[in-house]
């Protein structure tokens, strides 16, 4: 925690000599406020080629999915394969694109550190979420894939380690976004 205070004492020394001109983002529940470069600098998020971000809602993907090789079983197959689903897409319930402000919050919720997430038993896990990261051709690039209900997760090689989300706070990032699917009950 004093390594943070110090990181952003020096930011704030240096972003005195030059004007901020980026809007900044206020943290509602705090009021703090960041601008875009300092969330980046906190961590550097991997995907560079991000263009846009989308959230899929489905119902429990481990009840429908039958998409699975010999060699795969349902908890380890590849969830995208040539920067596409590799999963039925027309079970899709909804696809919701973030505007920038949502895309903002989302980085920062996977970048901190408040919530260290692991990995839950497969016996529990019935995702009905997807985060997709997308690039300039509108291919997939990066994923995590959510079950909201017991904690657990899946993500491409490329996110791994940025897992500091709560998952109370990307369940409250979806709504924002206007995703209505949480569980069986369809709002």
């Amino acid at each position: 925690m004093k390594r943070v205070l110090f990181l952003f004492i020096i930011l704030g020394l240096i972003s005195c000599k030059k004007e901020n001109t980026e809007s900044p983002i206020v943290n509602e529940k705090t009021k703090e406020s960041k601008s875009k470069s300092e969330i980046a600098k906190i961590r550097d998020f991997p995907l560079k080629n991000l263009s846009k971000v989308e959230v899929l809602s489905y119902e429990d993907r481990m009840r429908w999915d039958r998409k699975i090789t010999k060699k795969d079983n349902k908890y380890s197959k590849d969830l995208v394969v040539g920067y596409k689903l590799n999963f039925d897409s027309t079970k899709v319930k909804e696809r919701v694109v973030l505007n920038s402000v949502l895309k903002t919050e989302l980085l920062e919720l996977m970048s901190q550190d408040s919530c260290k997430v692991q990995e839950l038993p497969a016996d529990c896990y019935m995702p009905r979420h997807m985060i997709l990261f997308r690039d300039q051709k509108n291919r997939i690039i990066g994923y995590k894939e959510l079950c909201l209900g017991c904690r657990g997760f899946r993500e491409s090689k490329n996110l791994e380690n940025y897992n500091g989300f709560c998952f109370s706070q990307m369940e409250e990032l979806f709504k924002k976004a206007g995703i209505k699917y949480f569980d069986e009950d369809y709002e």
